[in-house]
């Protein structure tokens, strides 16, 4: 708040003279009031935003017949007197809220309204109180001194982007990009993401400057305001492509892809032996838009032996034009034969595994777990023939003698009884057919070398007897040769791949 010594003596002077004249001169003892007017509160200082409305208050005691006049001190003007509006100007009146408060309304307020106001009593010596009010604008932008919301230079040039905002208190200029990126001013090296001044300047700008950029005013007077400039950078295509050569089989698809940079945007094609290719039913162009970067991608369906080849990718605009090329080549598939299943289909397997077993084969009698060649006196059943589970009639011929225990090894042991011919001529228990035969002939043989030297006639019989049984033991054993033999060999293999060997599983874990 000011007081009267800030108020300039010409000016008080002036205001003291106005109010006699216009109430007139008031003569000595013609106030009654025992006590003298005073100021009881002082005039607050008003800030309003233009257009708003301002109130001041003047609050007086023992105010008697004296007057109360409002003035306009930067302007010179007065504006009330009382109760009464003296100036022309509207948007001024006066209220008297009580026997000692005048008030000073002013209505939409505008800059001009903003100085000091004071209340004055027309007694002498004069007495007065001073008011200040300030108008504030928020900030607004001159457009005739500001750039365009479009700007658009070369690449490598220097760019100067202008922005001017009035208001009260005067705005202050900010600078910022839109995407909140850094941007560079005074050189490639000095990157800020904010800056205050009137003038954005960016020197050698690239296609990374492209963008929006917000010119902010605000001056602590709401609302702060802003303004979008857009700068685009001119430059000739410039194409990359991620794949330059691309394969593929006859019969597939394939996409070629190319990625062009273009400011204006450019105008893209594809073309493949100098013909300009189009959208049909095995081929197909697309484009895809991002800023000033654009994706062709051509996509090719149904290979055939014509598509293999070189095909360009172009981008023209008015700077210039660029072009790159793509290769397609194919992919020869390979066909291999399988194997297995040849192997299976001409080759006859001529071992039977045991992990493909016939519901016909061999078994090992050894094998069986209701036979045990430890207890004595077990019938032995040795080679037979199983079919589907059931046993067949025995060999009467057995290849191991009736006391002999099946070997870990798959063979035989000895268990004190004797084998060959005396086993064969004994009658308990077979032994190996061949050998049995050859006693039998043995014997026929002596016997018949006998019955052909003179001999007595009782003993004669006897030899009789035995050569006839020796010719029908031989004559038996040669209606089944080596059968018996062939039948124990298939055994003897079998058991060997049935059959864990302890000695050999002993030896692979020592």
């Amino acid at each position: 708040m000011a007081t009267e010594a800030a108020i300039p003596a010409k000016r008080l002077a002036f205001a003291a003279l106005f109010a006699i004249v216009a109430v007139g001169i008031v003569p000595f003892g013609t106030c009654t009031s025992p006590r003298p007017p005073k100021f009881v509160a002082t005039i607050p200082n008003v800030t309003v935003t233009a257009g708003r409305d301002a109130s001041l208050p003047c609050v007086v005691e023992n105010i008697g017949d004296y007057k109360v006049s409002w003035m306009h001190l930067d302007r010179v003007m007065l504006l009330t007197i009382d109760e009464n509006v003296i100036t022309l100007i509207p948007r001024y009146r006066v209220t008297k809220d009580d026997s000692t408060t005048w008030t000073l309304h002013i209505e939409n307020v505008s800059p001009d309204d903003t100085g000091y106001y004071v209340c004055q009593v027309n007694m002498e010596p004069v007495i007065n109180q001073v008011g200040y009010v300030q108008v504030v604008v928020p900030p607004k932008f001159v457009d005739e001194e500001s750039s365009q919301s479009h700007v658009s230079v070369q690449e490598e040039n220097d760019v100067r982007l202008m922005c001017r905002a009035e208001g009260v208190p005067k705005p202050k200029i900010h600078w910022k990009r839109e995407d909140e990126k850094p941007f560079s001013i005074k050189g490639p090296q000095n990157n800020v993401k904010q800056i205050e001044s009137e003038e954005l300047l960016l020197k050698k700008v690239t296609r990374k400057d492209m963008g929006a950029y917000l010119c902010i005013a605000s001056n602590k007077v709401p609302p702060s305001i802003s303004k979008r400039i857009v700068l685009d950078i001119q430059f000739q295509p410039v194409i990359t492509v991620p794949n330059q050569l691309v394969g593929a089989p006859i019969g597939t698809s394939v996409t070629l892809e190319c990625q062009v940079a273009a400011f204006p945007n450019a105008v893209h094609f594809w073309s493949f032996s100098d013909q300009l290719l189009i959208n049909s039913t095995r081929q197909e162009t697309q484009e895809i838009r991002d800023g000033y970067t654009t994706v062709m991608k051509l996509s090719l369906r149904n290979l055939r032996p014509e598509d293999f080849g070189t095909y360009v990718c172009t981008a023209k605009n008015s700077l210039g034009e660029a072009a790159s090329n793509v290769r397609l080549y194919e992919i020869l598939m390979k066909i291999k034969p399988d194997e297995d299943h040849n192997k299976e289909k001409n080759h006859i397997e001529p071992i039977l595994r045991p992990e493909h077993r016939s519901d016909e084969r061999l078994v090992d009698p050894w094998l069986r777990p209701d036979v045990d060649s430890d207890i004595p006196g077990y019938p032995l059943e040795e080679n037979n023939f199983i079919h589907g589970g059931s046993g067949g009639p025995p060999n009467p011929f057995s290849g191991r003698p009736s006391g002999a225990s099946r070997s870990p090894g798959g063979g035989s042991t000895s268990s004190g009884r004797s084998n060959g011919l005396a086993a064969g001529s004994g009658g308990g228990g077979g032994g190996d057919p061949c050998r049995s035969a050859l006693g039998w002939k043995v014997l026929w043989a002596s016997s018949f070398a006998y019955l052909l030297s003179p001999v007595p006639s009782d003993s004669r019989k006897v030899l009789w007897l035995w050569a006839v049984l020796g010719i029908v033991v031989v004559v038996f054993c040669h209606a089944c040769p080596l059968a018996s033999g062939a039948r124990r060999d298939a055994l003897g293999s079998y058991a060997a791949a049935d059959t864990p060997r302890p000695h050999a599983h002993l030896g692979a874990h020592t």
